[in-house]
């Protein structure tokens, strides 16, 4: 049977019409650039505005603490990179942890390889983060901690305000917040945080935009130079329709958090009871999770063979984060957690926007026990 299930909503999700309408109205008409001095760059300019100040009313933040970027990769380098090097002449310590998205996890390795002192903190199967090694490793003089608010891969929600509470208590160091998973999902509190990311593809904007919130207060060095567009944040040409576009997004996403938040947590219930039947399953979104992603891993089968046999059938699901799923070997993150190899190696995600039927989870349940039975009989 063919099946149409898109449960992979933490790589992207399909934008809203209202977005692409705004983006195809800005591209078409208010083509000019931003930053031109005549009355069409002007007009482009009040847009602009206009959109920046929508975000920071979604946000609860100031206007210019909104820095418009293509994504939240482009983001967490800004505000890590920028943290990093601006106040490495006091402080060469920087904390992050484990499970974080690659694109915080390398730019922590290339400034280690750089001799900055990483600590990398370490959580447990639910994703319980050790807070007592973070009060430990600030005794030493830190720049920066970076954490996500949730995890892209099995959904681990980290307690990012008592994070935040416990650095201000014992440091002067920045915190730097990656919310790609939590935007518009979960309660935040971005006026609380120094540095915040996100992306908008994730939200039902477009690929190639994001927001990078940074307090007033905060000093970052620029990665990308040239002109002056976003405050001397991010040089480069505005590209006005994909920031009026996460703005349209944002305000669509926010408006309908509670009814998909619910029905994420309807559609997440349902399956981890069927999975938690199926002897070969082990489900790894263990203790406090996002109802938006579901992983789990198979015990006697291959979860890349599993995935591709599901895609076949038309459900469409990842094996790990999107940015690594085609890579092969075992997911740091489950690996990080405590699972030995086995498990590590064969995960399955399943991610939701909460705009999903229960017909869908049911279905998923039907596709998956067929591609079970089959793997078993080509095996026999």
């Amino acid at each position: 049977m063919k099946y149409n299930i898109y449960f992979d909503c933490a790589s992207t999700v399909k934008p809203y019409p209202e977005v692409l309408k705004v983006f195809s109205d800005i591209s078409m008409n208010d083509f000019a650039n931003a930053s031109s001095n005549h009355a069409l760059g002007f007009q482009c300019s009040s847009i602009l505005l206009r959109a920046r100040t929508q975000v920071a009313k979604y946000l609860h933040v100031l206007p210019e603490e909104v820095i418009f970027t293509s994504g939240a990769s482009e983001g967490n380098n800004l505000a890590i990179k920028g943290i990093a090097y601006h106040n490495k002449g006091w402080a060469k310590r920087i904390i992050t942890t484990k499970a974080e998205h690659p694109s915080v996890l390398n730019v922590f390795k290339k400034l280690e390889e750089e001799g900055f002192d990483v600590i990398y903190l370490d959580y447990d199967e639910e994703g319980k983060l050790d807070l007592e090694e973070l009060k430990e490793a600030l005794k030493v003089p830190t720049s920066l901690v970076s954490v996500m608010s949730v995890n892209n891969e099995v959904g681990f929600i980290f307690p990012v305000d008592e994070i935040y509470s416990i650095v201000k208590k014992n440091s002067r160091a920045v915190v730097h917040v990656d919310a790609t998973q939590s935007v518009t999902k979960e309660n935040l509190n971005p006026s609380s945080y120094d540095l915040m990311t996100f992306s908008g593809h994730k939200i039902g904007g477009l690929k190639g935009s994001g927001v990078l919130v940074k307090k007033k207060n905060v000093v970052l060095d620029e990665q990308i130079l040239g002109g002056e567009q976003e405050n001397g944040m991010r040089a480069g040409t505005t590209p006005l329709g994909l920031d009026c576009s996460i703005a349209t997004a944002l305000r669509l996403s926010m408006s309908t958090q509670n009814q998909r938040r619910e029905q994420a947590k309807k559609i997440n219930t349902y399956l981890r009871e069927e999975l938690s039947k199926i002897d070969e399953i082990e489900i790894t979104s263990k203790g406090n999770c996002s109802p938006f992603i579901l992983s789990f891993a198979l015990k006697l089968h291959k979860g890349s063979i599993i995935a591709e046999s599901l895609s076949n059938m038309g459900v469409y699901v990842s094996t790990k984060s999107a940015c690594s799923s085609r890579e092969e070997g075992y997911s740091y993150v489950l690996k990080n957690a405590g699972y030995d190899e086995v498990i590590a190696s064969n995960g399955i995600r399943l991610s939701f926007s909460g705009t999903e039927d229960m017909k869908d989870a049911v279905d998923f349940i039907s596709a998956l026990k067929e591609v079970l039975s089959s793997v078993k009989i080509k095996e026999n």
